[in-house]
């Protein structure tokens, strides 16, 4: 347990020499580890909107149906089903961050002579989308989402502060942090991370590691839009 949070800590610090020190990994369980992190604090945070009887994303009774939209948007689904169904889906997006991002770069590396491995670029990648996606995306989705709720006394505060229900400066400053750090700033430290990996792992010129990074998280950004979107 302690040395897979210092490899935690390691990306979020010094992730050039965190990379190499799990690339000589003979195991990707430490990749595995990583990447369930992100279904483990979906699921969680389903469970505490469900203790205290509040709304989990999609579920509010003012959302039109069908709220869900899968399949490039051919398939739709009602509002009952929308929670069972996407945490369904977590286990699917898992896998998906195991195989697709480390997949790609391992593919274009060897355009420049790559010289890394599969497994190699499973364990670096894991840490690079894991750690921001914890850092920012889960850490946001649990402190503003119930404690807000039940501080507000609103079922769904995010929603309503970016609507302007609580003042337009609370409006401004939510909409700002959400699309500047949640989901903007997210976005371009894993693409930096990964770029990192890549770089650290394949050996090639940074400009490639850039483009492969970009290439593999955008790959895997269209895949998971056709589950969800």
């Amino acid at each position: 347990m302690g040395r897979f949070v210092g490899f935690l800590w390691g990306t979020l610090s010094r992730p050039g020499s965190s990379f190499e020190a799990l690339a000589a990994q003979r195991t990707v369980r430490w990749a595995l580890a990583a990447a369930s992190l992100g279904p483990l604090q979906v699921w969680g945070n389903m469970v505490l909107h469900a203790v205290f009887d509040l709304d989990w994303l999609g579920t509010r009774g003012d959302l039109l149906e069908p709220t869900f939209v899968g399949g490039f948007g051919y398939l739709r689904v009602g509002l009952d089903h929308w929670v069972s169904i996407f945490a369904g889906l977590m286990p699917l997006l898992f896998l998906f961050s195991l195989l697709i991002m480390p997949g790609v770069a391992q593919l274009m590396s060897k355009l420049w002579g790559g010289r890394g491995t599969f497994e190699q670029m499973v364990n670096t990648m894991a840490f690079a989308t894991a750690v921001p996606s914890l850092v920012i995306g889960a850490t946001s989705e649990w402190l503003f989402s119930v404690p807000m709720d039940l501080l507000s006394g609103h079922p769904y505060w995010w929603t309503a502060a970016m609507h302007g229900e609580f003042g337009p400066t609370v409006a401004t400053l939510w909409n700002v942090y959400v699309i500047g750090v949640y989901s903007t700033f997210q976005y371009v430290w894993i693409l930096a991370l990964g770029a990192i990996a890549v770089r650290r792992v394949q050996r090639i010129p940074a400009w490639a590691a850039v483009v492969t990074s970009f290439a593999g998280f955008g790959v895997y950004m269209f895949i998971a839009s056709v589950f969800v979107r």
